[in-house]
């Protein structure tokens, strides 16, 4: 006698439904991790070429700065000599410290520090009080004594001697004078540039005329 034929099919089919899932799933799951890696690999690469950027220029902007170093060399004691006579005897008395920024120039200046002293007592005698009482006559000394000590330190070309007019004169002396000057006011228009080498600056401690 025949059988008839059981339906244990159906529930095996529902059980496959769930199996099928997984790979599905699992596949999803390796995209988003990948997408993740591919995120993070991104984000580490810009932080490494962009975020490490400042760091060097900063490491190279610190090193400029610590070559730069400002150091100051006192000229000694006060320079005191007579001016150039105007309305009666008149002298000037002042200290004067120099800037550089190169520190090998700092035990040069002191192994040559009579010379660049005669240098500048000589610069100095030869000016009228009226030229020294101006903000602009001051500018000017200062340019002279960078050119007169980078002179001395070999590393660049004094400026003619010169006597600038006092502020008395006119017509063709004034005019004599003006032409004497003119290659120093040349000089104190290039020392406006900023300079890095020689003599950088000059301070004056004091600066007393009487």
């Amino acid at each position: 006698m025949a059988t008839k034929p059981t339906k244990p099919a159906a529930p095996a089919a529902k059980d496959e439904a769930p199996a099928a899932a997984p790979p599905k799933s699992k596949k999803m799951l390796i995209i988003i991790i990948v997408l993740l890696l591919l995120g993070i690999a991104g984000g580490a690469g810009w932080f490494f070429s962009k975020g490490s950027a400042p760091e060097g220029e900063h490491a190279e902007a610190a090193k400029e700065e610590s070559h730069l170093e400002a150091k100051f060399v006192p000229l000694g004691e006060n320079f005191t000599v007579n001016l150039q006579r105007e309305e009666g005897d008149q002298y000037l008395q002042a200290g004067i410290t120099l800037k550089i920024l190169q520190p090998e120039l700092e035990e040069k200046i002191k192994a040559t520090m009579p010379e660049i002293r005669s240098k500048l007592l000589f610069l100095l005698s030869g000016k009228y009080p009226s030229e020294l009482q101006t903000a602009e006559g001051k500018k000017k000394l200062i340019a002279e004594i960078i050119a007169e000590t980078d002179a001395v330190l070999g590393l660049g070309t004094a400026p003619a001697a010169h006597t600038a007019a006092p502020a008395h004169e006119t017509g063709h002396e004034a005019a004599a004078s003006g032409a004497a000057s003119a290659p120093v006011a040349a000089h104190a228009v290039a020392a406006d540039k900023p300079k890095t080498t020689g003599v950088v600056d000059v301070l004056f401690t004091s600066f007393i005329i009487q």
